[in-house]
């Protein structure tokens, strides 16, 4: 059975990127208008709000810092999340930057061996979130002009995240979890000169290898924009899926999501603010794309870190239905 529906996978996937492709040559226009906008939405907020983020962060790496807020963060990190301290650099890093550098984070600590696969698996799970600038100022006061409804769905969307958290904490372990190393701001110093001793390769080789990085990373993220801004331009033009095109298209791609269910229903529209806060915290098929992108060299597994995201976005609907209503 399962051989079954994978070769009725094969078949049906070239089958619809063959009418995809069809459907760009018959509507050459609006196509390269959709792609001009994914650019341009690439171009003007992703990539400056970002890059600068995402080259501190191989900064901070490079430098130590992570050794450093490990220890320090210790003591927090496992017993709450069952993570061991370096994971706080993760959770912060995704509720800062956004999208998908909660990712980017986890895949780093993993593939240095600061955790293992299985603190690795659930640090995902609730470490790769939207940022602030993107909820709050694109979302709320670009879309739905309100900042108050931003700082709605943000909150909806970390505490959610950190429910998810907690939540994964119980389930059975497989491997013996480390013991907390001994907390402290000396402890944490130690570890920093220890790591500035051994590892440190230069300022200098820091800041260009960070860069590099950095605009590899972007340039990722706004190829999956691009062709995902012009997938749902076709699904707009289709007419399939009617007035579930807001959801769809946040399924696939949250800030297309949430401007049509913006452009619906707005402030006066509860419903539109609570999905919207569903989709953020879902992440969109294009997130998750990227996220596929930065996992592809460690042994983390895409599949439960989508089913948490699921979960996550079941609870920051139920948490932004409660925020409106009170």
């Amino acid at each position: 059975m399962q051989k079954k529906l994978s070769a009725n996978f094969v078949i049906i996937i070239p089958c619809i990127i063959v009418l995809f492709n069809l459907f760009l040559v018959l509507n050459p226009t609006e196509m390269i208008s959709a792609a001009r906008e994914g650019l341009l939405l690439w171009f003007n907020q992703v990539l400056p709000s970002l890059l600068p983020f995402v080259v501190g962060i191989n900064m901070l790496a490079g430098l130590g810092f992570i050794s450093f807020l490990g220890v320090l963060s210790s003591p927090i990190m496992l017993p709450l999340f069952k993570v061991p301290g370096a994971g706080a650099f993760a959770f912060l890093t995704g509720l800062t930057s956004g999208y998908p550098m909660g990712a980017k984070a986890v895949a780093h600590l993993r593939e240095t061996r600061q955790i293992r696969q299985e603190e690795a698996q659930r640090l995902l799970a609730f470490s790769n979130n939207a940022g602030p600038l993107f909820v709050i100022g694109f979302v709320g006061v670009g879309l739905f002009g309100s900042a108050r409804i931003g700082y709605m769905i943000m909150i909806s969307h970390i505490v959610a995240a950190i429910i998810i958290g907690l939540g994964l904490r119980l389930l059975p372990k497989t491997e013996e979890a480390p013991k907390a190393e001994k907390g402290g701001l000396r402890s944490a110093m130690r570890s920093f000169q220890k790591f500035r001793k051994e590892e440190y390769k230069g300022f200098g080789s820091i800041l260009g290898a960070s860069i590099k990085n950095a605009m590899e990373a972007m340039l990722t993220i706004g190829g999956f924009i691009i062709v995902f801004s012009v997938v749902i331009k076709a699904i707009e033009m289709s007419g399939i899926f009617g007035s579930f095109i807001g959801l769809v298209a946040g399924i696939l791609e949250v800030a297309n999501g949430a401007r049509i269910l913006a452009q619906g229903g707005g402030v006066d529209n509860p419903a539109s603010v609570v999905f919207a806060a569903m989709l953020i915290s879902f992440g969109g098929l294009s997130v998750h794309g990227q996220t596929a992108h930065f996992l592809k060299d460690t042994d983390i597994r895409l599949l439960p870190y989508l089913g948490a995201k699921v979960l996550q976005a079941l609870v920051a609907g139920v948490i932004c239905l409660s925020l409106i209503a009170w």
